[in-house]
């Protein structure tokens, strides 16, 4: 018999709050729900299909508690050790929420889904916090906060939404050995991971996927001028960094500093990431990697309104593609016969 897909997740815990507000006011309508949600195959699937969305369809930006504003945190290690019920955790966590979206004019409320669960298949226990337009009426019973019968819910039915690795952040906190370095991950659903969203939680790492790459990028331009690489050495390295990086955002895997440093620099394995984290560069030490920003790793491309070009830096290095300073000329070698057809089409 074949096994029934939500058998994977076991969860523990599930509730659901409403925070009504509308953008440029700072009023929010609160109602918390009386009780827990008594789980039933209706929960199981909605959290084995987001669950599924979250790692399949979204790049996460990565993090772990800044301990700045550590309201959600203290009310978790609350939890954790037994001092709070889960529902006593999050009434108190959505009231510190309703205060954040009170302080902020431009944010907007919805409902708010947290979710314990255990993963079987890694044996990790992950707390899962949602917020949830439900404009439709699709998602949630507005009356009793509960499930509506949805058979198919993915990112594109959530604001944003924020999973905690709970097993692997009492890991770090107990500086138990782990090949992780962060327990926090944010994706977009509907909207951008809004700033507010993030201060809620206490991120240590702010910074979008596009910053954190853009950052990376502007670092090793820097790096690679005060080592004085010279062209081929540059598209070598910065191939490295792109097949490394690219491996890791399609496996859903942290990119982090110090492997693109041992990568670049075997011999001297600290050396770019201690350059990139100096006062100025700032480079996160997991990066959140922009899949389009990225290329810049791999790709030269060029358009304006008569020419667009793009071409894989590497072609340089066997002469597929030589650029002649002199004549200012770039010949392109062996085109591809599908090319060369269209080009005699036009004849």
């Amino acid at each position: 018999m074949a096994k029934n897909k939500n058998e994977n997740l076991e969860i523990k815990n599930f509730v659901i709050h409403q925070l009504l507000k509308d953008a440029g006011t700072r009023v929010v309508k609160s109602k918390q729900a009386k009780k827990l949600i008594t789980i039933s195959e209706k929960e199981k699937t909605f959290l084995t299909n987001l669950d599924k969305s979250y790692h399949k369809k979204s790049s996460p930006i990565y993090g772990i508690f800044a301990n700045e504003k550590p309201n959600f945190k203290n009310d978790l290690i609350s939890y954790s050790n037994n001092e709070f019920t889960f529902y006593d955790f999050s009434i108190s966590v959505m009231n510190y929420y309703k205060q954040i979206l009170e302080n902020t004019p431009a944010a907007t409320g919805g409902y708010m889904i947290l979710c314990e669960y255990t993963n079987k298949s890694t044996s990790k226990d992950l707390l899962l916090v949602l917020m949830i337009n439900n404009k439709e009426g699709y998602v949630v019973n507005e009356i009793n906060l509960t499930l509506e019968d949805i058979k198919n819910l993915d990112l594109n039915r959530v604001d944003v939404a924020c999973l905690i690795n709970l097993t692997e952040w009492k890991n770090i906190e107990e500086k138990l050995e782990t090949d992780r370095q962060t327990y926090l991950s944010f994706v977009k659903g509907m909207k951008q991971v809004s700033y507010y969203f993030m201060t809620f939680v206490d991120v240590d790492n702010k910074k979008t996927s596009t910053e954190s790459t853009n950052n990376l990028i502007k670092a090793f331009d820097e790096y690679s001028t005060v080592r004085k690489w010279d062209r081929d050495t540059k598209i070598k390295k910065r191939n490295q960094i792109f097949e490394y990086s690219h491996e890791c955002m399609a496996t859903k895997k942290e990119i982090l500093l110090k492997r693109i440093s041992a990568i670049l620099d075997s011999e001297k394995p600290k050396d770019f990431e201690n350059f990139s984290t100096e006062e100025g560069r700032k480079v996160s030490s997991v990066i959140s990697g922009d899949k389009s920003k990225m290329k810049v790793f791999k790709y030269l491309t060029y358009s304006d309104e008569s020419l667009k070009i793009e071409f894989d830096s590497a072609l340089l290095l066997n002469e597929t593609i030589h650029y002649d300073k002199l004549s200012n000329k770039l010949t392109i070698k062996n085109l591809p016969k599908e090319l060369v057809d269209k080009i005699n089409n036009l004849n």
